[in-house]
């Protein structure tokens, strides 16, 4: 088959490397440099692969467990605020009857208190009549003398209060009476079943005052509860209460410590924090004992 000029379309020579008519080289036929196909590393690229497939799934694990924190935490907290928001709103106020009788509990523990701390008034005072200058020194005698009448007056005067607020005591404090009530329930619900066993009882019987006496048991549960939950907020305000005068009591310390204040003034002063703490403590453990 001819050849001709892919330019001017005249015929040339298979030698022909120049076109004799127009001059233009014949690069047709030119030979081709041949591309080498390029020959892969199967195991490099599977290698590649993996670790680029691994780095993604454990970056998408990563953020998949952040996320699941960051939805974890916010839920805890939302739980929480719920909870705290809950029982706040859950607790019920102490029925005035009641605040009034813990109140009488309260006076009775602190007149025992002031009672102890007046004797131990009266006997040391009472020490100084053995004092010689008490056979002598009429000025001195009399301060003693006045003393003692002073403080024996105030242990009557507490003895008579003392009456007082016992006479208004419920005995035994409400939580106790419940407490007792729900043993009634139980033991109720025990007989009643042993009664229903033996035959002594029929069935329908059996079956209405046993709710009835489970549903009055579940009512004096929750009765007891919602009371002892008021009485424990009562009791955490008397322990921040204690908190912030025992960092008093250390201010008055350092006070002392750094010369502000005289040595007579910290010991007047500290016996005054000690028995306020004193008075709180007992406070507390009487309405712990309440609770119980």
């Amino acid at each position: 088959m001819g050849k001709f000029c892919p330019y001017c379309g005249n015929p040339v020579k298979d030698s022909d490397k120049f076109c004799i008519i127009c001059g233009k080289p014949l690069l047709a036929d030119i030979p081709k440099k041949e591309r080498k196909p390029e020959i892969k590393d199967t195991k490099k690229e599977e290698k590649k692969e993996k670790l680029e497939k691994t780095s993604i799934e454990e970056s998408l694990v990563t953020e998949e467990e952040d996320k699941e924190i960051l939805e974890l935490e916010e839920e805890e907290a939302i739980k929480k605020k719920s909870k705290k928001s809950k029982e706040k709103k859950d607790v019920k106020p102490l029925p005035e009857e009641v605040k009034e009788q813990m109140v009488y509990y309260i006076e009775y523990n602190d007149i025992q208190l002031n009672k102890k701390v007046l004797i131990e008034k009266l006997n040391e005072i009472s020490q100084l009549t053995k004092d010689t200058k008490y056979e002598y020194d009429n000025a001195f005698k009399n301060e003693v003398n006045i003393k003692l009448e002073a403080i024996k007056t105030l242990i009557d005067e507490m003895k008579q209060k003392e009456t007082v607020i016992k006479q208004n005591l419920e005995e035994p404090f409400i939580v106790q009476r419940i407490s007792n009530d729900i043993d009634t329930k139980v033991f109720q619900l025990e007989n009643l079943s042993r009664e229903h066993k033996l035959h002594k009882v029929d069935k329908e019987t059996f079956e209405k005052l046993k709710e009835k006496y489970r549903q009055e048991k579940l009512d004096l549960e929750a009765q007891r509860e919602d009371l002892i939950i008021g009485m424990k907020l009562w009791i955490q305000d008397l322990k921040l209460e204690k908190a912030e005068l025992s960092s008093e009591r250390k201010l008055n310390k350092g006070q002392f410590h750094a010369k502000e204040i005289t040595e007579e003034q910290y010991i007047e002063k500290d016996k005054d924090f000690d028995l306020i703490l004193k008075k709180i403590d007992t406070k507390i453990k009487t309405l712990e004992e309440l609770t119980k």
